[in-house]
């Protein structure tokens, strides 16, 4: 099953990362400041179950195996049918749509679910971050190449099949070298699209031939997936707030790897006004288990007192709850700056995004890359470990006390093994790296330092703050 898992995980990307360049040493973003993000109109004229239904059944890639030879090339799914899907849709992993393209059925591109559907506890929950990812072993893109021969030699050349899978093909080939992670659980979804738009005409969306239209770097970094349930709360998009404008442009890249040009750009973007409904109506999940009610009003006390300057008020009247959309800078936070700095110093591609077809075409969208980090919202945070932005810290309790976060730490990668009590996953502490469920924090980008406004507070404050996290 290697090859099933390389193919699915090689498809279970989004978002983009930009080429080198160095940071002005009179930059005028604020590295020691924690600044407001602007609003920026969004669309509302979306149906949340027509979203809903193209996320489970439309073509936002472009491309893809043709159905019959996928059924081969992976066995019927073991798993419950998540998304609640009809027909042959039913059969298949969540993170794959079923759609015509070229007049032939086809399994591909991806989903946003391969991304955005993660399980705790045996429970799937549509819109959390996947954190079983595993991207180690790409191979190089020759299982794909491999496909390829066999699409080619059961149907021919010049057959629809075969045109209906080229796209897929070669941009997996040029990309899978590219995104291998140091271990499982991280998501190299910026430095796909780095790799994947650097093949493409800006103006239009075109593949270049094979030909780069930008240097891609080989620095590679990977992050933790955020929930969509956040999204609605969000002035600006990704982790360092470089998302600005319209929401409908930025989630609807994962577009890049497979489609043709902007024309079926036009076709995805008519439909995401009902994606953003659907993620706009989407619900972080209740703490499923028994919360000590003694203590929620401590921690809440707490929490305001300590944490809702950047992450908001909360309540349960959706109404009367307040996220100040706050951009933290990174000398404030002291989180690994790898992500904002790669980010921020990669204008090649930011030109490239900002002049492109995707960004420049209304409605408009940009990104503006910034030295700080978003402090996100906390709704559903209960079930969204790993903690920061790279995933580098396993529980809600080690994220309020640095001292006893791991240098390495190992888990099992099953999700039923969660630690309700602490937050988190349950994991062993290491002395080095073991295999690959090790996560490294000695790895540049990788870093679980920072983020240590919880150090302040007594066993017994940290205690009640983590039993009122539960109730988010």
């Amino acid at each position: 099953m290697k090859k099933s898992a390389t193919l699915i995980t090689i498809l279970s990307v989004i978002f983009g990362l930009f080429a080198f360049k160095t940071i002005s040493e009179n930059s005028k973003h604020p590295r020691d400041k924690i600044t407001s993000i602007p609003e920026s109109p969004q669309r509302v004229s979306g149906d949340v179950e027509k979203g809903w239904d193209y996320l489970r059944y439309g073509n936002y890639i472009g491309a893809g195996v043709p159905y019959e030879i996928f059924k081969r090339t992976l066995k019927r799914s073991e798993k419950p049918n998540y998304l609640e899907r009809e027909g042959k849709s039913a059969d298949l992993p969540h993170v794959f749509n079923l759609f015509e393209e070229n007049g032939v059925e086809v399994v591909g591109g991806l989903n946003c679910f391969g991304c955005h559907g993660g399980s705790v506890n045996g429970e799937f929950i549509a819109g959390l971050g996947d954190s079983e990812t595993d991207f180690v072993d790409q191979g190089n893109g020759k299982f794909f190449s491999r496909l390829e021969k066999f699409v080619k030699f059961k149907y021919g050349k010049n057959s629809p099949e075969h045109q209906a899978y080229i796209p897929l093909v070669r941009g997996s080939k040029y990309i899978s070298p590219y995104v291998e992670t140091p271990f499982k659980g991280v998501n190299p979804a910026f430095k796909l699209e780095e790799v994947a738009v650097a093949h493409r005409n800006p103006s239009d969306l075109t593949w270049a031939d094979g030909k780069q239209v930008f240097p891609v770097t080989s620095t590679m970094f990977a992050s933790d997936v955020p929930p969509l349930w956040n999204v609605k709360k969000k002035n600006a998009l990704y982790y360092n707030g470089m998302g600005r404008g319209d929401f409908t442009k930025l989630l609807m890249q994962v577009m890049v790897v497979a489609i043709q040009d902007s024309s079926e750009g036009r076709q995805i973007n008519d439909e995401f006004d009902n994606v953003l409904a659907w993620l706009n109506n989407l619900k972080a999940p209740k703490y499923p288990k028994e919360i000590d009610n003694n203590l929620i009003d401590k921690g809440q006390a707490i929490f305001e007192d300590n944490c809702s300057k950047c992450h908001g008020f909360y309540s349960e009247n959706e109404e009367e709850e307040m996220y100040p959309n706050k951009l933290v800078g990174l000398d404030v936070v002291k989180t690994d700056s790898v992500y904002a700095v790669y980010s921020y110093n990669n204008t090649n591609f930011t030109n490239w995004l900002n002049s492109s077809w995707i960004m420049d075409s209304a409605p408009k969208a940009w990104v503006q890359p910034e030295l700080g980090y978003v402090a996100p919202p906390l709704d559903g945070v209960w079930a969204t470990a790993p903690y920061l932005h790279n995933g580098s810290v396993p529980t809600l309790d080690a994220l309020l006390n640095s001292a006893t976060r791991p240098t390495y730490w190992r888990r099992s990668f099953d999700n039923k093994d969660f630690d309700f009590e602490k937050g988190g996953w349950k994991y062993t502490i290491e002395d080095k790296q073991i295999d690959d469920n090790t996560y490294n924090t000695t790895i540049k980008g990788y870093g679980n330092g920072g983020h240590t406004f919880g150090d302040k507070l007594n066993d017994a404050e940290r205690t009640y703050l983590l039993e009122y996290l539960k109730t988010l």
